[in-house]
């Protein structure tokens, strides 16, 4: 006999009330431990979302308190629009800071040219002799006179060469002089012939600030 036959027996001599007294045993048997199973997976389902929904609240709610913090007269835009304003600003007073300071950097060579010192003086030398050298001038004598001035601005130095060259080549010599860095310019000029050519005899004047 098999177990549903005996089953069926042992409920077949049972009174009805006493058969659905022990289904609602079963039932409830069967409930709690589905009870006792699912209850805590339910728990910590519903927990985890409830953690997760408060996560997601107050996220928002921080989001909107941020939104109302930048937005200014409705315009959220505002302080990225004012922080634009300010770089251009900054850019701007920037550019007009290099621009000073380009002018600046001119001047300071301006100023470097009219101060009479030994390197400018020992640069000057050696461009009338590449100069020369240039121009295909024979240097026969250099000369030179100091002035002892207290003033801030004035001549400083007085130069006298004799060179001797083709006379267009002894132009070109003289004009070279003239465009050195130093404030220079010639004061006198005596040509004389001779067998190998014209000899100048070059008075050249320096003017500058002594340091």
């Amino acid at each position: 006999m098999s177990l549903f036959d005996r089953l069926d027996n042992y409920f077949y001599s049972r009174k009805p009330t006493e058969v659905w007294l022990m289904v609602a045993l079963v039932a409830i048997l069967i409930g709690y431990l589905l009870y006792s199973v699912l209850e805590p997976i339910s728990s910590n389902y519903r927990q985890e979302q409830e953690s997760r929904n408060l996560e997601l609240r107050n996220k928002i709610d921080s989001a909107n308190n941020y939104l109302r913090s930048i937005t200014v007269n409705g315009d959220r835009n505002y302080y990225i629009k004012d922080l634009n304003r300010k770089i251009v600003k900054k850019q701007m007073a920037l550019n007009e800071l290099r621009q000073k300071l380009v002018k600046l950097d001119g001047s300071i060579k301006e100023f470097k040219n009219l101060l009479y010192t030994k390197d400018n003086w020992s640069k000057f030398l050696h461009n009338i002799t590449v100069d020369a050298k240039k121009n295909d001038i024979k240097i026969n004598a250099i000369s030179n006179h100091y002035f002892d001035q207290n003033a801030s601005f004035g001549k400083v130095l007085e130069v006298n060469i004799k060179a001797k060259g083709k006379y267009n080549k002894l132009l070109a010599f003289m004009n070279s002089m003239e465009q050195t860095e130093l404030v220079a310019n010639i004061s006198s000029v005596a040509l004389k012939a001779s067998q190998q050519g014209p000899i100048a005899d070059i008075n050249l004047s320096v003017w500058g600030i002594k340091p």
